[in-house]
């Protein structure tokens, strides 16, 4: 009778053998003769390098996978969009879970000294879609959003002509202030409006008191005839003389810590991701949205933007209350 190579199972479960292929305990092995082991030997041999060719076989099947990927992502025209939708992955700035920064404002009677409040939130994770601004706390006042690139010469244009105004309106507690920066501008011979977004991120992750303050250096310094150029160490420099000496915003502005996360953002708001507006898509900066209604009219008109921002106030309260908010005193913010 011809010797099988595994011996049969005893009526034991403790002293029972595994069937082939499967390893012997110890105690099985010493139940088997010598014939046997050399037999079980062999057969185990065989089962290891079976075990290490289907390994190697599934190492090499992963990295040509990952080869194909790559020059799927480089060798097509979707490669941008891929790119970007990476990005969005990134954790963005803490403070700016809508992919803005809210701003509140108020002056003491008294002393005629306003204070910026920046309302605090978690950082947008990983995988994870910006949250809209729940502005039912904020029904007392104006709900301005306003979209913004630091190197487009027509947020320069609009921030000389109205921005002095829409800040004094915020430090008088008439309006609240969502800032979104987007790097529309940006290209790859001039990432200014890139760089310039990811300073106003680190310094809302950082020292988001100052938010305002710097947002206001940014747009001073932005040129009104042609994207602005300025250089990292200048644009760090201008931060700094804004107000801000936390290090960590430094290193943020240098390393480009939220870079990704601009470009993420950006990537949002002009494909589809508008969040409290009744328009979906920013197609160019500024945008000013007051209590989700996009204004329209000529960004430069500073009467017919009042007229707006009262009406919308007054057509968003639901308890019929007849109060608007009347931008004519101009308290100057604290920095």
């Amino acid at each position: 009778m011809p010797m099988p190579s595994t011996p049969k199972p005893s009526q034991s479960d403790d002293d029972s053998v595994a069937p082939v292929g499967r390893e012997l305990t110890n105690k099985q092995r010493r139940k088997l003769s010598k014939r046997e082991q050399a037999t079980y030997s062999l057969e185990m041999v065989e089962v290891r390098r079976r075990e290490a060719r289907a390994r190697q076989f599934r190492r090499r099947v992963i990295r040509v996978i990952a080869v194909v990927a790559a020059v799927a992502i480089v060798g097509t025209g979707s490669g941008l969009i891929i790119w970007a939708t990476i990005r969005a992955g990134e954790v963005g700035p803490a403070n700016m879970l809508s992919d803005g920064i809210l701003l509140t404002g108020s002056t003491n009677s008294s002393t005629n000294q306003a204070t910026i409040t920046p309302i605090t939130t978690e950082a947008l994770q990983a995988g994870a879609s910006p949250v809209a601004t729940d502005l039912t706390g904020f029904k007392a006042t104006a709900n301005i959003v306003m979209y913004v690139d630091y190197g487009d010469p027509k947020t320069a244009i609009f921030n000389k002509q109205e921005g002095i105004t829409i800040d004094n309106w915020l430090a008088a507690g008439y309006i609240t202030l969502e800032i979104h920066p987007v790097a529309i501008s940006s290209t790859s011979a001039n990432d200014y409006s890139a760089r310039a977004a990811n300073a106003a991120a680190c310094v809302a992750a950082n020292d988001p008191s100052k938010f305002l303050a710097v947002h206001a250096a940014l747009l001073l310094a932005a040129s009104t005839t042609k994207e602005t150029s300025m250089s990292t160490t200048a644009l760090s420099a201008l931060v700094t003389k804004a107000g801000v000496s936390d290090p960590k915003v430094t290193s943020c502005i240098t390393g480009m810590t939220f870079g990704n996360w601009v470009t993420a953002a950006t990537q949002r708001a002009t494909h589809g991701g508008l969040l409290n507006a009744n328009i979906t898509t920013l197609k160019s900066a500024p945008l000013l949205v007051v209590n989700k209604k996009v204004y329209t009219g000529k960004l430069s008109d500073q009467s017919a933007l009042t007229t707006f921002i009262s009406s919308t106030f007054a057509a968003s309260q639901s308890n019929g209350s007849t109060a608007t908010p009347t931008p004519t005193a101009t308290p100057t913010p604290t920095p």
